[in-house]
């Protein structure tokens, strides 16, 4: 009731004052706005530690659906539910920062299947932050904050009572990253009463509105907040309502988790059911008069056996396009989408791609667990599984001290000596062209220790082994070749990061040993890299990575094999799988030659030149340039530059590569997008 009211009161500010009284323009709108910018600074609080009881309320009303809603991830849900469901969630929310935070479901209840969320996006706009440079999350530019100003069109108008009226738009163009609406704020601190957002997340065109808390921290955190949203694809359309009220007064004991308890919940609920929820939830109990009192799981009638056969095909299809999680009070499990075209990626080199991800943790205490964190993928093209299984187990990590055990295939690595050795032994008698017998398949086992050792250095210690097995060993043997070699190597690494937002080095030296675990291969290899991501405001970013490395010892038996400079079919960049790697250099290159030297550099911005274009330019949200350099034996200076873009649907890249100064091809590149966020 006490939220209802600050509804009621804040209307009647805005609407029944006298139009005498009404705002007049004001003809220099900075100082409200300056206001506004620095609020937060002047304010200094932080959030940190800051709990809340949290009421949530989802509505959902599904007007057309058809088959299509089971491609997108927890939209299967909706395809085969009722037309119309609520459910209602209580839940203590502990905050670590605006976008960190720990939220405890202790009630649940409504008309939603197995209380499952459906259309998981809408849930960002749980947490809107005003006054960071983006309002949910990583999306939407804030009006609200100094760095996005040259994106929008601000009207202000001032009141005689101490408050002020912004209106905003975009400038020039609409797009997914921007907002408009309106803000309700007090001018002579800037801060923000109540604001009206209107746009476009991730294909959910939404409407929100948000009234703020009215004194120190929580005047950074909102009171009340509603969402309209609706959603259109392939000829579904459904509306959906979110409300959420933030200060609840009443605490409940943290014991309580996923409590199905209707009547608590409706003896807590702040914000009154409107009609048509009353009626949802009357048509439910008229269908399921069991559920009006609260029975375990474990008691419920046993479906039949056709009901049965059909809930299990649901549950198959909502694993394979939703994910996989278990979580309980030592551990959790999540393993993302089998069935997403997300993970599907192309290029004209490596043909297409699929790779998948899962984590998984389990902590002994808050000083002792581990993280497993595998990477699996498919090659259509080469037609081979590649893996990277990293398992770590953290035993002191306020010092980031961990035992990490990584096994993985590796890529299919050249030695180009073996050929080169052929073809001095039988010169031109014998054509190698089409054989494979640089081609070794790599499997490998990394064990490695490391250590803080004061705040501004890491310290890496382990040992390395590599299984290499020829690609087609019947040739190899034909020419009396080595079908197979291993190797066995201590590493020694550190990492350097004398400032704390400058740059990161790393030196790595390995030194290959023989007769161990049948190792037959003598090699001594150094490293150097350094790589810093540099923020202009909130949203553009510049990544720069300089590079080197040689053998500083090597037999005619050793393989060059780099570790930050190789042909990568799992790859894993910044802020895009592309930036600081090299996308249209040839394999062979990567281990031919005893050094290199390289340097990578990519610049990241919203709404730069494509955004301009008509309807295109709308679902635009980032544009990238990429330049690369590289130096190695026996060739020209080599070069790459690169540009792209993505939507909420793809990434694309466009690329172009030089030796010296002789073009060489040009290539598209482009990984989906779509649900990426759901």
């Amino acid at each position: 009731m006490k939220c209802i009211c600050k509804i009621i009161i804040l209307l009647g500010i805005l609407t029944g004052m006298p139009s005498s009284l009404l705002a007049k323009d004001v003809t220099d709108s900075l100082p409200v706005l300056q206001r506004v910018y620095h609020f937060r600074e002047r304010l200094d609080a932080s959030i940190s530690g800051v709990e809340r009881n949290v009421y949530m309320k989802l509505r959902y009303d599904i007007k057309k659906r058809n088959i299509g809603l089971y491609l997108i991830p927890t939209m299967d849900l909706l395809a085969r539910s009722d037309r119309k469901m609520v459910m209602e969630t209580y839940n203590r929310m502990k905050f670590k920062s605006f976008n960190k935070y720990e939220s405890q479901q202790q009630l649940v209840w409504g008309t939603v299947p197995h209380n499952r969320k459906a259309m998981t996006p809408i849930l960002v706009f749980l947490t809107p932050n005003l006054y960071a440079p983006t309002i949910f999350r990583n999306h939407a530019l804030s009006p609200f904050h100094q760095s996005n100003r040259r994106f929008y069109h601000y009207t202000v108008t001032d009141h005689e009572n101490g408050f002020a009226v912004i209106t905003f738009r975009p400038k020039r163009r609409r797009n997914t990253q921007l907002v408009s609406g309106m803000a309700y704020v007090k001018s002579e601190t800037g801060r923000i009463i109540q604001t009206v957002l209107t746009g476009d997340y991730d294909g959910i065109f939404f409407n929100t509105e948000v009234i703020m808390g009215n004194d120190s921290v929580n005047a950074l955190l909102p009171d009340l907040c509603f969402t309209q949203a609706q959603f259109k694809f392939m000829g579904n359309k459904i509306y959906a309502a979110f409300e959420a009220a933030y200060n609840c007064p009443v605490t409940l004991p943290d014991s309580l988790h996923n409590s199905h308890d209707r009547a608590l919940l409706d003896s807590l609920r702040p914000i009154p059911l409107i009609e048509s929820e009353q009626a949802i939830y009357d048509t439910y109990d008229s269908l399921h008069p069991v559920q009006r009192t609260i029975i375990p799981d474990s008691i419920e009638k046993k479906p039949s056996r056709s009901k049965a056969f059909l809930n299990t095909i649901d549950l198959i299809g909502e694993k394979l396009v939703g994910s996989i999680s278990a979580r309980s009070d030592k551990g959790s499990l999540r393993i993302y989408p089998l069935l997403s075209p997300q993970y599907l990626s192309y290029s004209k080199r490596q043909g297409i791609a699929y790779k998948i991800r899962m984590k998984a943790d389990y902590h002994f205490n808050a000083h002792r667990y581990f993280e497993f964190k595998p990477r699996l993928g498919y090659n259509f093209k080469f037609k081979k599984f590649y893996f990277t299984v990293p398992l770590q187990f953290y035993y002191n990590p306020k010092r980031d001290g961990y035992v990490e055990v990584v096994y993985g295939n590796g890529n299919r690595i050249s030695h180009a000596s073996i050929s080169e050795k052929i073809e001095q032994e039988y010169g031109d008698t014998i054509d190698l062209t089409n054989k494979n017998l640089t081609s070794f398949d790599d499997n490998y086992l990394r064990i490695t220790n490391n250590i803080m050792a004061f705040d501004w250095i890491d310290i890496e210690t382990g040992v390395t082994f590599h299984h290499r097995k020829a690609y087609d060993p019947a040739a190899m043997r034909y020419f009396n070749m080595p079908t197979e070699y291993r190797s066995f190597a201590p590493v020694l690494s550190f990492k350097l990061r004398p400032w704390l937002r400058g740059p990161l080095f790393t030196i790595d030296y390995e030194r290959g040993i023989k007769g161990i675990y049948g190792s037959s291969i003598d090699y001594e290899r150094w490293e150097f890299d350094g790589s810093i991501k540099h923020q202009f405001g909130p949203s553009r970013k510049l990544n720069i990575r300089l590079g080197g490395g040689f053998y500083s010892r090597r037999h005619g038996n050793t393989f060059v094999d780099f570790t930050n400079f190789r042909d990568n079919n799992l790859p894993e960049g910044w802020d895009d799988d592309w930036t600081g790697n090299f996308q249209l250099l040839n394999n062979r290159w990567y281990n031919k030659s005893r050094y290199y030297a390289r340097a990578n550099l990519s610049y990241e911005s919203p709404l730069l030149f494509l955004t301009a274009l008509p309807f295109f330019g709308h679902f635009l949200e980032r544009e990238r340039f990429y330049l690369s350099g590289l130096s190695i034996e026996h060739t020209r200076p080599y070069y790459e530059l690169g540009y792209g873009f993505t939507t909420r649907f793809f990434t694309i890249g466009l690329f172009t590569n030089l030796l010296s100064t002789k073009f060489q091809s040009f290539e598209c590149k482009f990984t989906f997008e779509l649900f990426q966020r759901w």
